[in-house]
């Protein structure tokens, strides 16, 4: 045990206290995932300040596909089932749901 917590000590060699390495899998910490927000949102105010117009086209896109898809989820009927057959997979259904 550390002195002062409750927590014990770690291994100097990497492993964790339940003798396994940590994985990339395993979830970042608070601090580490402010981090990645913080340099993402840099990068994205750093892109759109280099690219104006393509970044105006890109939020024009984005904004225009919202718009239609709320559109269509409007008129569509809940309980019709589509099927759209491809060629060389098969034929597949659809259905659109409220989630």
């Amino acid at each position: 045990m550390r002195y002062g917590t409750d927590q014990p000590l770690q291994p100097k060699h990497g492993l964790s206290a339940d003798g396994r390495r940590p994985r990339a899998t395993d979830s970042l910490d608070g601090g580490a995932r402010a981090s990645l927000a913080f340099l993402a949102f840099l990068g994205l105010a750093v892109l759109v300040a280099s690219y104006p117009l393509v970044s105006l086209g890109v939020l024009t896109g984005v904004v225009a596909l919202v718009a239609l898809s709320r559109s269509i989820a409007r008129h569509v009927d809940r309980e019709t089932v589509g099927r759209v057959s491809l060629p060389g997979v098969g034929t597949v259904e659809y259905r659109f749901t409220r989630s």
